[in-house]
């Protein structure tokens, strides 16, 4: 059996700020990166575990102009 991870998902405004942070608990980086798009509605996302990125969800042109 695996151990779990913890990631942190960074919620990043236009302006490449950080202004949020979710924790999530996954089995593995799949994982995490599929949670961690999910979460991507109005803001970039990064996903992070400990000090390595492990992905970047970036919004599409037309959201990210609205």
């Amino acid at each position: 059996m695996g151990s779990i991870k913890h990631y942190r998902a960074f919620q990043i405004d236009p302006d490449g700020h950080v202004f949020g942070c979710i924790n999530l608990v996954c089995d593995d980086d799949e994982q995490a990166k599929r949670e961690a798009a999910a979460l991507m509605r109005v803001h970039r996302i990064e996903l992070w575990r400990l000090d390595q990125r492990i992905a970047q969800f970036d919004l599409p042109r037309e959201a990210a102009r609205q």
